[in-house]
């Protein structure tokens, strides 16, 4: 039988490989039981993990009858304002960390405009749009503006007029007005929703 999270991650590993952006959600699963007698047993985690995985991390770090639960000690992510708590429930996390896997930087743009669960981000996913970045632009505001002007057609410049319009300072004030995100490779996302 093929793992289809064992082989979502080496499809990924080799995405990365590429440079292409990748959303990451890694947990630090700590034992609570025996953290509560004085030991310290966990392990880093990627995820989404799945059961026959996350089995095989509980065995190592002391899962039995009598240490059941766990906590999040530390959390490691790429994906702005996305926050973990330590009682996060690990269903709930290995579904975000599947849709934010499925959707990439369109899933990160909503978590970053507050959207929290899974069911949110996949409900406004057709709400995000890739703002193409011409050749030039210098800044975000810039190629927003420009985008705005000559791509979606917002405004009439009269071609003679191109080259002195600011479109720089059209953009700063589109951004104010509207929610905007910049991925770390410097790929720009609006949400409308």
């Amino acid at each position: 039988m093929v793992d289809p999270i064992g082989t979502r991650r080496e499809q990924r590993q080799a995405e990365q490989k590429k440079g292409k952006v990748l959303t990451m959600i890694k947990i630090y699963y700590t034992n609570l039981g025996l953290y509560n007698e004085g030991i310290l047993a966990g392990e880093w985690v990627e995820l989404p993990i799945s059961d026959e995985e996350l089995e095989e991390v509980r065995s190592r770090c002391g899962f039995d009858e009598t240490h059941e639960e766990y906590f999040i000690t530390d959390y490691e992510t790429d994906i702005d304002g996305l926050r973990i708590g330590e009682y996060d429930s690990l269903d709930y996390l290995n579904r975000l960390a599947e849709v934010t896997e499925e959707n990439e930087t369109t899933a990160a743009a909503l978590i970053y405009f507050g959207y929290e669960t899974p069911e949110e981000i996949e409900s406004h996913i057709d709400d995000v749009f890739y703002v193409t970045t011409p050749q030039g632009c210098e800044s975000e505001e810039s190629a927003v503006g420009y985008y705005y002007a000559e791509e979606l057609g917002a405004l009439e410049i009269p071609e003679n007029l191109k080259c002195y319009f600011d479109y720089e300072a059209y953009g700063r004030d589109i951004m104010l007005e509207n929610n905007f995100y910049t991925a770390e490779n410097g790929d720009i996302y609006e949400c409308v929703a």
